[in-house]
């Protein structure tokens, strides 16, 4: 059996010509923020991915207990994109936590499985798999296209 050296490699800081994304306060009125909820590493960095390509401005969160944190620290979210399943709080829970403060967030629920729950006002479903243009999609039609985009 051949077994991976193991690798590590510390963050090296950004070139002097590389952009930085920008930080909430950073960001301009008119675009939209938007949360993503996944526990899968790999899928949320493709979604991320996906949005920020379009003009969105993402922060992530790995699970629901996070997610409430997050939204906290920024402030202000537009959208929460949110697995339904996932470990130590559904997405479904963390809409009901979100909506007792934030009472007209809007929510775009993915999920893999048939969802029973009621996912409550200002929500859609939008079931796993899916292509990258039907999730920017769903957000374009939650939100608005991201400003400086033509979708």
């Amino acid at each position: 059996m051949s077994w991976l050296p193991k690798f590590s490699q510390a963050p090296r800081p950004p070139a002097a010509d590389e952009e930085m994304p920008p930080t909430i306060g950073q960001i301009p009125d008119d675009t939209a923020i938007i949360l993503l909820v996944e526990d899968e590493p790999a899928v949320r960095g493709l979604f991320a991915l996906s949005l920020r390509k379009d003009g969105y401005f993402v922060l992530e969160a790995s699970n629901g207990a996070e997610a409430l944190a997050v939204v906290e620290q920024a402030g202000r979210v537009d959208l929460v994109v949110t697995d339904v399943v996932m470990p130590i709080m559904k997405g479904t829970e963390l809409a009901a936590r979100l909506r007792e403060t934030y009472p007209d967030l809007r929510f775009i629920f993915v999920s893999g499985y048939v969802v029973h729950d009621n996912l409550g006002p200002n929500a859609v479903l939008l079931n796993k798999p899916f292509l990258r243009q039907e999730l920017v999609k769903k957000v374009v039609d939650v939100l608005g296209p991201a400003p400086g985009t033509h979708s």
